[in-house]
């Protein structure tokens, strides 16, 4: 006798058990991960990358995934990372200022939705006609090919706002039954993401969140320190020639790009020497060359300027050269010629002679 056979499972695609069940354990891992101090995620960008990486497997239709921190308060700066299926080795990350949002041409943003109301924002682009999205961001996912976005806020305390956007180019957009489950995401790890960034914070206070350079108070503080060694000192500023056409045209993740790769060569400039290059704020970068002559500082100038010019960086919207080049400030001091502080307003000054110059050049005061 032939003993009674179960029934058949049902196909997966009839039963959301099947499903369900393998995105439920990738949020579960998520949650694990963001609530843990000691995990292998260092950084939330790296959440970010495992994030992607985890709900993509479990089967959630996720083409693009966004882990935010914005400010709430002037004085404060936050966070964007951002990972799309096309590159999905990769996770994009930069950094935003709470002035930011009062930027005439920002103030249709999601970030700034999320930000003022605290009210999640899902729209179905599929059935939307453009003209009916108010949101020039999501304009442009819908040409893209998006069919649905949502973006929800994680956590506030007042200072910061956690956020997660999703967005998916499948017919139809997202199940019901997926958002469930990312609701149960969102509820649980906002505080984490959150207190994770201000950890990371003060360890950056004297670092550029960016370039991984020290910052412009690290750069003061150390150039008094040169001064209280009674060491001569030479500061050199470099500016990116006409940098806000290069942004404007190419946008912000190819700015960062060109700014990594210029820091990169002020690295190279310092390796074994004493040198200590810094971002000196937005696109102007510095070198201290503590106890160096002119000679020298000019020299390294020069070099800096050529090695840029190497990186090859086309710059279509220039007024000068096709490709991205710098303009450099010189100045020198002596302990007994002054205060930190003059040197770097005459490095201010002689950057401001070199752009009047035209840009590409040295200038030395």
């Amino acid at each position: 006798m032939i003993p009674p056979q179960p029934p058949p499972l049902p196909p997966p695609g009839l039963n959301p058990e099947f499903r369900i069940g393998p995105i439920r354990a990738a949020i579960d891992q998520l949650i694990a991960e963001a609530s843990a101090s000691n995990t292998g995620v260092a950084t939330l960008a790296d959440l970010t990358a495992k994030a992607a990486r985890l709900l993509v497997g479990g089967g959630l239709p996720l083409d693009r995934l966004s882990l935010s921190v914005i400010p709430l308060q002037s004085g404060h700066d936050g966070v964007q990372y951002w990972w799309e299926l096309e590159q999905i080795d990769a996770v994009r990350s930069f950094h935003r200022t709470a002035d930011y949002f009062e930027e005439e041409h920002r103030r249709n943003t999601v970030f700034k939705h999320l930000r003022e109301t605290g009210e999640p924002l899902r729209l179905r682009l599929e059935s939307l006609p453009i003209e009916s999205i108010a949101f020039d961001f999501l304009v442009k996912l819908k040409r893209e090919g998006f069919t649905d976005y949502l973006a929800e806020s994680l956590f506030s305390d007042g200072t910061y706002l956690a956020a997660l956007t999703l967005a998916t180019r499948r017919s139809g957009g997202f199940r019901g039954s997926d958002l469930q489950e990312v609701q149960r995401l969102i509820g649980t790890m906002g505080m984490a993401v959150v207190t994770r960034f201000r950890e990371r914070a003060k360890l950056n206070a004297w670092s550029d969140p960016l370039t991984g350079l020290i910052n412009r108070r690290r750069l003061e503080q150390r150039l008094a320190e040169a001064f209280e060694a009674k060491l001569a000192i030479s500061l050199l500023l470099f500016n990116l020639d006409d940098f806000g056409a290069y942004n404007t045209q190419f946008g912000h993740f190819c700015a960062d790009d060109c700014l990594l790769a210029v820091s990169r060569v002020l690295l190279a400039a310092s390796a074994g020497n004493t040198h200590l290059p810094a971002r000196f704020g937005g696109d102007i970068f510095a070198l201290v060359l503590a106890g160096a002559q002119a000679g020298e500082a000019e020299a390294i100038g020069r070099q800096v300027m050529a090695q840029v010019l190497a990186l090859r960086l086309a710059h279509p919207g220039s007024s000068g050269s096709p490709f991205i080049t710098v303009r450099v400030g010189l100045a020198v001091v002596t302990p007994q010629d002054g205060r930190a502080t003059d040197l770097v307003s005459r490095a201010q000054e002689a950057l401001a002679a070199a752009k009047e110059a035209g840009g590409n050049c040295l200038i030395r005061l």
